[in-house]
């Protein structure tokens, strides 16, 4: 399928059935993760593989955002490697860390997609709970919980998946 086409068939599930995520698919989705594209290819990311039913069960006590997910992925990135941008006066020393995370957690997003699996895209946690109940060192910053699975019987895509802006709205030509 072309990427379009793959893009316009994500949505963010929250109705993830049981059935677990099989260790091919998964050395999949995290090559994905370890091939995005990272500022000055410094490669920061950090992804924590959240498979564990005591793993699950802390990440409960924090948030409800992975819908029972049988598999989720903490993205995070190292602030001692991230590529530091000393030179911009908006931003002063801006760390792509954040961007590069993001990079991988899409990639890996897309990569679920592509094999059949649903993904829920998350933000709705407090970086310091994640830093404390996987005990993530200093120099880790959590940026994203991407949870995946199988999409259960009753899923579907919210009905504003489809609600996009024009175009128009969105670029403008200099």
């Amino acid at each position: 399928m072309d990427y379009l086409e793959l893009a316009r068939k994500r949505y963010s599930e929250r109705r993830f059935s049981d059935k677990g995520v099989e260790p091919d698919k998964i050395a999949k989705i995290l090559e994905a993760g370890r091939i995005a594209p990272t500022a000055h290819n410094l490669q920061p990311q950090k992804i924590y593989v959240i498979a564990s039913e005591e793993a699950h069960a802390k990440l409960l006590t924090k948030t409800k955002m992975t819908y029972g997910a049988p598999l989720v992925f903490l993205v995070c990135y190292d602030n001692t490697i991230s590529w530091k941008n000393t030179n911009d006066r908006c931003y002063e020393n801006y760390d792509s860390g954040e961007v590069d995370a993001t990079l991988a957690a899409s990639s890996m997003m897309m990569e679920a997609t592509d094999l059949g699996l649903s993904t829920l895209w998350a933000r709705a946690f407090d970086s310091a709970d994640m830093i404390e109940i996987f005990d993530l060192p200093e120099n880790i910053v959590p940026v994203v919980l991407l949870s995946v699975g199988y999409p259960g019987p009753e899923s579907r895509p919210s009905r504003l998946h489809d609600s996009r802006k024009p175009i128009d709205e969105i670029v403008v030509i200099k």
